[in-house]
């Protein structure tokens, strides 16, 4: 039981589908200018960029928002 809290685990799950989410949306606008070599590939290299850099800024989020507000929010 986790008490409320979400562990490592979930933690990189939602980021991992926050970069997949950004990827589905940055694929298309990538493939409109053009690509060089296999498209497959720019999929996973977007996929790959976008997961270092969600679960690096995650993280610290996740570390700032235990007991803290975000900032901007109102609490509610």
């Amino acid at each position: 039981m986790n008490n409320g809290h979400t562990t490592q685990s979930d933690q990189d799950a939602l980021l991992d589908t926050f970069a997949a989410e950004l990827t589905d949306a940055a694929y298309p606008i990538a493939l409109k200018y053009g690509v060089l070599g296999s498209s497959l590939d720019l999929e996973l290299e977007i996929w790959k960029t976008f997961t270092e850099l969600v679960r690096r800024r995650g993280r610290e989020i996740f570390r700032g928002s235990l007991g803290q507000p975000v900032a901007g929010s109102s609490g509610c």
